[in-house]
């Protein structure tokens, strides 16, 4: 496990700069590594895919338990440090460039589904998670280590501030488990914000039925994009399929949902009920 100085040692060797933009903070916490790799259970038989690799925290200690872990990192100058690094390991494969470019047919096969494990940078840790989504039918579990805020939102329960359209997504294709925080100050450079570590067990079937998924996540996107509002004025707002005020009523009234409700009340049924309907 690097320390705090092995990494300002390899910064100096190699002449990197840790890149805040590119959310590079890298763990420097053996106890948190250790906790991490027990909760995500990993066996000889997996194939695991880890998004942004750093140095290689989690790399190496993975290679050694996994059948084979795929490392996508974005950063050129890390990625030839990593490659170093990684010389005498051959279970691992790097491929360098961006993570919301990576092409699942290429490394992997439907019919043998990988596990993900990614210290995720803050930046972009959202789009990340919904390409994961996108891709379920490669994945069957995902442990994350996130910004508590995001953590947050993906746990969260109706009527919270916290509770999005993201947290319905992620309900739609994951059981998720919330297992830790991680203090800041188990990083390298330290970070603003704390983490936390979640685990999403990809759905092998959806919890409701919808005859079109992407109509769900329309009427979802459209009825938290504007939080204030109720679910019916936010609707209108939207434009919502050219529909009146009569016909999202009339909707509504059938679907068993008070005119005055807004989406941060609803279930993921609930919106699956009007979805159906319409």
């Amino acid at each position: 496990m690097l320390t705090k100085n092995d990494i300002k040692a390899l910064a100096k060797k190699y002449g990197f700069t840790p890149q805040k933009r590119l959310g590079q903070n890298f763990l420097i916490d053996v106890n948190v590594r250790d906790k991490l790799l027990k909760y995500a259970d990993f066996s000889k038989d997996d194939v695991l895919l880890e998004i942004g690799a750093g140095l290689g925290q989690l790399t190496f200690e993975c290679s050694k338990i996994a059948k084979k872990v795929i490392v996508v990192e974005f950063d050129k100058k890390l990625f030839s440090i990593l490659a170093q690094l990684a010389q005498d390991f051959t279970n691992i494969v790097l491929v360098q460039g961006d993570f919301l470019e990576f092409d699942f047919k290429e490394f992997i096969q439907k019919d043998k589904k990988i596990k993900i494990i990614s210290n995720l940078p803050y930046s972009i840790s959202t789009p990340i998670i919904l390409k994961l989504f996108a891709h379920h039918e490669y994945i069957s579990s995902s442990i994350l280590t996130l910004q508590k805020e995001v953590a947050d939102r993906l746990v969260a329960k109706p009527a919270s501030k916290a509770y999005s359209s993201l947290t319905l997504l992620a309900e739609f294709y994951s059981q998720i488990k919330r297992f830790f925080n991680i203090s800041k100050n188990s990083f390298y450079p330290m970070p603003k914000v704390d983490s936390t570590v979640i685990f999403l067990q990809m759905r092998e079937t959806p919890p409701v039925e919808v005859t079109n998924k992407n109509d769900l996540f329309d009427l979802i996107r459209a009825g938290f994009s504007t939080r204030r509002k109720t679910l019916l004025n936010a609707l209108l707002a939207q434009h919502y399929k050219g529909f009146s005020k009569e016909r999202i009523e009339e909707i509504l009234t059938a679907a068993g949902i008070a005119h005055n409700a807004r989406a941060e009340t609803l279930r993921l049924s609930d919106f699956a009920k009007i979805v159906n309907l319409i």
